[in-house]
């Protein structure tokens, strides 16, 4: 049903740039930029989930992210199915406002919902209609509620909405600031003395990622860190391994500087690492507590 996104051409473009031949730009952002048909609704999916990457890594390469549709409005609203996730556990049902020839339009942080469905199987070599059997159950029970948030069926007011620029790829911004490694730790380690662990790391650090950037430059990061052996202060290489896994999202401004009080929000915080989905709801509130400023695209 898919297609393996090239890696064979992103290598030629490689090469082509080391030889110096001019109009050569490397996307840092994506290498995997989307070439599905819904380009408006891709658009959609990877700005509103904020962890949205935009494509199905597997390792090696990728895959489109899949988008179903299940039905539109007499306003032009479409509600659809959206899934990158190569392990096909984590799906999206979305809603979209509009779009135009540039730009899309939707309401911020109430016209998603997630989920996490227990599977076997990963992302590949599945059926064309895989999509829509995956999350009909799941459609059918949060549709309703999903409709009345985004004014279904009603005239669309664009003034309640936020807009990006039709695209293929989740665009961050080049210059957008990074947290540091110390960065990190300092902040992981602030939230670890809130859980009594008996034996934490100093450095439980692995890697973070920017999320989001809102329309004045502030920045939704995510941290991800692990403390190994940290029930065990007197671990031995013949010990069991054990370890806690902790996944923060922290909004700063453009510079890095974030309010310790407000800024920093746990989104995982448990002995296993089965991952998590994020709770619209909860996004929003952690926005407004930090003057989250949406985007918007004039006509």
């Amino acid at each position: 049903m898919k297609k393996v996104l090239s890696l064979v051409l992103c290598s030629i473009i490689l090469f082509t740039c080391s030889l110096g031949l001019s109009g050569c730009v490397f996307n840092r952002e994506n290498p995997f930029p989307y070439r599905g048909e819904y380009k408006e609704l891709y658009t959609t999916a990877i700005y509103s989930i904020p962890d949205a990457e935009g494509y199905m890594h597997h390792g090696e390469g990728a895959y489109n992210s899949d988008i179903y549709i299940w039905e539109q409005d007499d306003y032009g609203r479409t509600l659809f199915s959206y899934c990158e996730d190569y392990g096909n556990q984590v799906f999206c049902l979305i809603i979209s406002q509009a779009c135009d020839d540039s730009n899309v339009y939707f309401y911020p942080e109430m016209n998603y919902e997630l989920t996490f469905i227990e599977s076997e199987h990963l992302y590949e070599g599945v059926k064309e209609d895989h999509l829509k059997n995956k999350t009909e159950e799941f459609y059918l029970q949060n549709k309703d509620k999903l409709k009345e948030e985004n004014d279904w069926n009603k005239p669309i007011d664009k003034s309640k909405c936020i807009s990006y620029p039709i695209t293929d790829y989740k665009a961050l911004g080049k210059n957008t600031y990074s947290l540091s490694s110390v960065e990190c730790n300092k902040i992981l380690n602030d939230y670890s003395k809130t859980l009594n662990l008996a034996n934490p790391s100093t450095v439980p650090h692995r890697y973070n990622s920017i999320l989001q950037v809102d329309a004045d430059g502030k920045i939704l990061h995510e941290i991800y860190g692990v403390h190994q052996h940290h029930d065990n202060p007197d671990w031995k290489k013949t010990d069991e391994y054990t370890s806690y896994s902790i996944t923060l999202w922290v909004i700063t401004d453009k510079d890095g500087n974030y309010d310790k009080e407000k800024g920093v929000m746990v989104m995982y915080s448990n002995e296993s690492n089965n991952g998590f989905i994020c709770n619209a709801e909860d996004v929003l509130e952690f926005k407004k507590q930090n003057n989250w400023t949406y985007p918007y695209c004039s006509e």
